[in-house]
């Protein structure tokens, strides 16, 4: 399973037009494990260790919005 971090580090280094930065999205496999690991949060029975992940996710979740942000902006002074 590829997590969060690793597939946002796969289409950053696969050279993405800034189009292809807007139109990212998560895989759904990506999608479907943050979704269960909210939701064993949300429980309070969550490890340590997919707290971590989760936290990663939400940091990678950021950067992507902000990524997306500035190709928008540039997009929209072509």
């Amino acid at each position: 399973m590829i997590n969060a971090y690793e597939e946002i580090l796969d289409f950053i280094t696969s050279a993405p037009t800034l189009i292809q930065i807007v139109e990212f999205e998560h895989s759904m496999e990506t999608l479907t494990r943050v979704n269960y690991l909210e939701q064993l949060e949300e429980v309070k029975n969550i490890h340590e260790d997919e707290l971590y992940e989760l936290k990663e996710f939400r940091k990678s979740a950021y950067f992507v919005e902000q990524l997306k942000i500035r190709a928008k902006r540039r997009l929209e002074h072509w």
